[in-house]
Order: C-alpha cells, then sequence, then structure tokens
C-alpha cells in the first residue's frame, strides 16, 4: 500500500499523546459526543453513559487503553512479521501447507519474541495505569473503576498516609513483578529461532 507509512503514523499517534490529555479528550467524546451521535441516530450504544456506570465505565477505561496501545504494539508486530524469513514461507507453499498451517507453524512461533514482548508491556501497563483512570473517572462512579496505582496514589498524597501507601507500592511491585515474570518466562518457552 502506498499509503502506508501515513496509516501507521496515525495509528501509533495515540501512543505519543500523554494519558492525561486523552483522557480528557476521551472524557469530552464519551460524554458530549457520543451524547449528540445518540440524540441524532437513535442508536443505543451512543446513548448509554459511558462513564456513568460502574460497568460501562470500566469498559470505557478499556476501549481507551487498547486505543491508545495498539499503535505502538502493531509496530512491534510489524517489524516481527517483516523479520519472518520469506524462503521458509516459500518453502512451506510449496510443500503444500495451507494459509493456516503456515500461520499457526511458521509466523507465530517464529514472532513468538514479538508477543512476549507485547504481551509483557500492555500486562504492566495495566496495572500501572494510573492516567487514564484519574482523567476519565476518577475512580468512580462509587471507586468502581479505582486501579491499584491511583488507590496508592490517593492513600500517600491525597490522605497523607505515606507509610500505608507505600507498604501498598511494595506489595503491589512485588505482585506485578511475580506476575510479568511468569508470563515472561512462559512465552520465553515457545519461542524459536529462524
Amino acid at each position: 500500500m502506498k499509503s502506508k507509512g501515513v496509516l501507521r503514523t496515525i495509528f501509533f499517534l495515540p501512543n505519543v499523546i500523554g494519558g492525561l490529555l486523552l483522557g480528557y479528550i476521551w472524557y469530552f467524546i464519551f460524554v458530549r459526543g457520543f451524547g449528540a451521535i445518540g440524540e441524532a441516530t437513535g442508536i443505543g450504544f451512543f446513548k448509554l453513559q459511558w462513564l456513568g456506570t460502574p460497568e460501562t465505565a470500566f469498559w470505557g477505561i478499556v476501549i481507551v487503553f487498547v486505543w491508545q496501545t495498539a499503535g505502538y504494539m502493531m509496530i512491534i508486530y510489524i517489524a516481527a512479521i517483516i523479520g519472518v524469513p520469506k524462503d521458509l514461507m516459500e518453502a512451506a507453499r510449496i510443500d503444500g501447507a495451507n494459509r493456516w498451517q503456515i500461520l499457526r507453524s511458521i509466523l507465530v512461533p517464529l514472532i513468538m519474541p514479538a508477543i512476549t514482548i507485547c504481551l509483557f508491556l500492555t500486562t504492566s501497563n495495566a496495572f500501572k495505569m494510573f492516567d487514564l483512570n484519574l482523567s476519565l473517572t476518577g475512580g468512580g462512579p462509587g471507586n468502581s473503576t479505582e486501579s491499584i496505582a491511583l488507590n496508592v496514589y490517593r492513600e500517600a498524597l491525597v490522605n497523607n498516609r505515606y507509610g500505608l501507601g507505600t507498604a501498598k507500592a511494595m506489595i503491589f511491585f512485588f505482585c506485578v513483578a511475580l506476575i510479568t515474570v511468569t508470563q515472561v518466562w512462559i512465552t520465553k518457552k515457545r519461542e524459536v529461532e529462524a
């Protein structure tokens, strides 16, 4: 495609925008934009109170997080797919492998390092997410979307309980480290070399 450079830039752009600014932009989209579209079209999806109920507020944060990180992950996957040797793919086609067999037996094992990196980054960033929660919902409604990082911030810097905030932060750090190291260890075992 001739426009692949422009499309890559467009998909990567949300990752460049800061989390707080992105949260405020999406707050406006959820509250004003979707409301206006819902009134104009009558589509129930847009009429939902996206940041007003615990269920929809959670999914609103998920939508923004995925939108923000998808471009970065896409760049990593594109680099991995470009690095797959073409002669292996051609040899598999000559041997009679269909697209599914090539994907399952050649492509996925060879891009497993990229999968490991993307899974690690996504997992650790999801646990550490703070700015989107603060700017989109402030942890509400009723603390239903309060992340652990936001809870640690409030405990230490809003409630002035520095000791308890530090203890929570240390426990949080060890839990995230354990989960991410386990995930990397499991996915590293599935990596192969070309």
